[in-house]
């Protein structure tokens, strides 16, 4: 049973998406299906709401399979229940399989509350370009590497990335007449380096991952002094009024832009990244 007053990121933001159903009268979904995956967890609900989160099982070694396994018998209780009864029930426990699929819930029912009109009308800017916001004397550090790290190599000063998997995991060796590593110009550091690297930034883009794992609070406050502070990842769709609310000015999202195929492929699809790629409609949005 969750607390009276909201105390983690999640159990404000399953607070404010209550009162935002209960604001525009949106009808509440239901949940259709869970679909597991070693990357991510999906929950697929009625009305077009899916949303996906990080699972940690194959990704990160500091979760042990007990905290990464799921209840298959407890999701299933919960197929044909309102989404909101889902993300409650595992907000009630820390363990990290049960933050994921809270989390995929929440963002499932962030669906509606993602797209441009609903983004606009409260004031929200929308199709803002970090990159395009990044100086060339600008300190960044990425939190949780990815994809994202090269696309803002070089266009800044000193760009820092930390992730929960130990430094070398990102390196290359590259064999000539000498030997060097990369990845060149991008410094990687332990996440136990999460304050001493994010205390003077300029600009901090943060993996949605912190949500599942709890660090997000933690990791933001860190970053308190920069001056963009940014969400990203599919796991950041969470409605971006709790984020703007707790620290975050910039989210860089995706939003599922075909239910009906991306619960077809979540099953039939070699994996949830190949899923995920096909049926993402990106977004950011600014305060």
């Amino acid at each position: 049973m969750m607390c009276d007053t909201p105390i983690t990121i999640l159990e404000k933001a399953y607070a404010k998406l209550i009162a935002e159903y209960r604001r525009l009268r949106l009808p509440e979904p239901a949940v259709k299906n869970f679909g597991l995956n070693p990357g991510w967890n999906a929950v697929i609900g009625t009305r077009g709401c899916s949303g996906v989160a990080m699972s940690f099982v194959d990704n990160n070694p500091l979760y042990g399979t007990e905290e990464t396994r799921q209840d298959l018998v407890f999701l299933q209780s919960f197929v044909g229940k309102p989404l909101f009864e889902v993300a409650s029930a595992c907000l009630a426990e820390p363990r990290i399989s049960r933050r994921s699929v809270a989390l995929a819930a929440l963002n499932a029912l962030s669906q509606p509350l993602v797209t441009d009109e609903v983004l606009l009308a409260k004031g929200y800017s929308v199709g803002i370009e970090v990159k395009d916001q990044v100086k060339s004397d600008d300190k960044m550090v990425i939190v949780g590497y990815g994809g994202l790290v090269k696309s803002y190599a070089g266009r800044c000063r000193e760009l820092h990335v930390t992730d929960q998997r130990p430094p070398e995991t990102f390196r290359t060796t590259v064999v000539g007449d000498t030997i060097k590593y990369g990845p060149a110009g991008i410094m990687v550091h332990p996440a136990e380096e999460n304050k001493e690297v994010l205390r003077d930034a300029d600009v901090a883009i943060i993996t949605g991952s912190t949500l599942v794992n709890g660090t997000f609070e933690e990791v933001v406050g860190y970053a308190k002094h920069a001056r963009i502070r940014a969400l990203y990842g599919s796991s950041a769709q969470l409605i971006p009024d709790v984020l703007f609310e707790n620290g975050i000015n910039v989210a860089m999202s995706v939003a599922i832009s075909d239910p009906a195929r991306f619960e077809y492929d979540v099953m039939n699809a070699p994996d949830m990244e190949t899923a995920l790629r096909k049926h993402q409609r990106k977004y950011n949005v600014s305060m």
